[in-house]
Parts: C-alpha cells; structure tokens; sequence
C-alpha cells in the first residue's frame, strides 16, 4: 500500500463505485508491470 500511495496517490479520481472499482484495477496492473519491469533476472550460479 505505501509503494501504490506514493505513486499513485491516496486518493481516487472516479465518483461511481463501478468507475472507481475499474480505476484501482488499471493502477493495480500498471504498479505490477513497473514491479515486473524493474525486477532483475535471476539465476543460479554454479561453485
């Protein structure tokens, strides 16, 4: 919630519950993108 915050607000733009439930998911899926983008690729590394 504090990364979703800082990045997006705490507040919602959206009057309608139904609009309001749609902008949360858009910004739910574009903080997963930007997490997913900014991971590093990970591997085992053999001894």
């Amino acid at each position: 919630m504090f990364r979703f915050k800082a990045i997006f607000g705490g507040n919602l733009r959206s009057r309608r519950f139904d609009n309001q439930t749609v902008e949360l998911l858009i910004k739910c899926a574009a903080l997963n993108r930007m997490i997913q983008i900014a991971k590093p690729d990970s591997y085992q590394v053999e001894a």
